[in-house]
């Protein structure tokens, strides 16, 4: 541990981008060039996957999704650093600090694939002021039922809005002990159950409000797992409490992810997310032995804005290049440098800043409301790398 960072988890943001990075290029853009091309706002370069790479097609057929091991990682990070940030501040300071730390990055880089639909011609006729407007805030769009340009990446974010409502409404309680976890992943099991998946999502308030709670249904158990786990690190729950709870909310995501109406998923994506669970559950406890990797750092420095920012802009650049007979590996590299500049200077002119502000004005806010001396000195003890 370094200050007041957890190396471990850190370096975890930087594997979990390049995990996503090296899928989405390697892989997924050329076995599945429909979707890759749809993104790209450009024609498919060949049907099916028989002229993409040897390599890709080998990595697809295995099972092997590095895409789903870099989603489940950041999932399991945000519960564990989310955690902390709700023993830190106010629920109104928590709000605060974590829209400015989410918000602000999430439509700069919206902006940036608005761009690269505009400069490609915008073949779907996407591109309308309230499309746009909506799209910049994740599952906004959807909840009011307007039609937002895709990005292929907004559906974790707006798991990621929802599990801070839940946060909102149970607090600390998710925090400091075993309660409060088992009743939202059995609330998560009821709304599976009970609510019909809906006929019309896009264009409809009603069919996107009830498509968000289904979506974010099996992978809130996830994120809820990662916040005991860091509890446990606390000493906020006890070992052999949140082991055991552990288990059950690993059990409940994979029931609920085999039996969702909304994701479709096979074998392979849910073992995926089990193995990712499985390494971060062995780094939580011997994890404090990593030593910091200057790579890895900087890696998970840029990783929001990367993970925001490489779909559109990435698949388009390659599907130019390729189709200006540029060799497949050249593209590829090509396409990472751009997208690893622009996710850097998203980090430096709109993260950082926006991030600082964020914490300033959540520390003002619990300040006021004069948080408890004991939840600082607990969330002081333990940082993992972000508010």
């Amino acid at each position: 541990m370094t200050g007041h960072r957890v190396e471990w988890a850190n370096a975890l943001r930087g594997i979990a981008a390049g995990c996503v990075l090296a899928f989405h290029f390697g892989v997924v853009f050329w076995v599945r060039q429909d979707v890759a091309a749809s993104l790209a706002r450009r024609p498919a370069l060949y049907a099916g996957d028989a002229h993409a790479p040897a390599l890709s097609r080998l990595v697809e057929r295995s099972g092997v999704d590095l895409g789903a091991f870099g989603v489940a990682l950041f999932f399991l990070l945000s519960g564990f650093v989310i955690a902390i940030s709700l023993e830190r501040y106010t629920r109104g300071g928590f709000l605060v600090g974590r829209l400015l730390r989410v918000l602000p990055t999430y439509a700069a880089g919206f902006a940036v694939t608005v761009a690269v639909v505009r400069l490609m011609g915008d073949p779907g006729h996407e591109l309308s002021v309230s499309g746009v407007l909506t799209g910049m805030v994740p599952g906004l769009a959807l909840a009011s039922g307007a039609r937002a340009p895709g990005d292929g990446i907004v559906w974790t974010l707006i798991i990621e809005m929802v599990f801070y409502g839940v946060c909102l409404i149970g607090y600390r309680r998710l925090t400091r002990g075993w309660v409060a976890p088992l009743v939202v992943a059995a609330a998560c099991v009821l709304v599976q159950l009970a609510v019909p998946a809906p006929h019309v999502v896009v264009g409809s308030a009603v069919g996107g409000m009830t498509y968000i709670v289904l979506l974010a249904a099996p992978f809130v158990p996830v994120m809820l797992l990662g916040g005991v786990l860091s509890g446990m690190r606390r000493a906020a729950v006890g070992r052999g409490a949140a082991w055991a709870v552990a288990g059950v909310l690993a059990a409940t995501h994979v029931v609920l992810l085999s039996t969702t109406r909304v994701v479709a998923t096979n074998l392979g994506y849910r073992l995926t997310f089990l193995a990712a669970i499985g390494l971060f559950s062995a780094l939580v406890v011997a994890g404090d032995r990593w030593r910091p990797h200057r790579l890895l750092a900087r890696l998970a420095d840029v990783s929001y804005p990367l993970y925001v920012v490489h779909p559109v802009l990435g698949y388009a650049l390659i599907s130019v290049l390729v189709g200006h007979h540029v060799p497949v590996a050249i593209a590829v590299l090509g396409a990472t440098v751009v997208v690893l500049a622009a996710a850097w200077s998203l980090h430096v002119l709109v993260e950082v800043p926006t991030h600082q502000v964020g914490r300033a004005w959540a520390r003002g806010l619990t300040a006021r409301q004069a948080v408890s001396p004991s939840a600082e000195l607990v969330a002081e003890g333990s940082n993992g790398g972000a508010d």
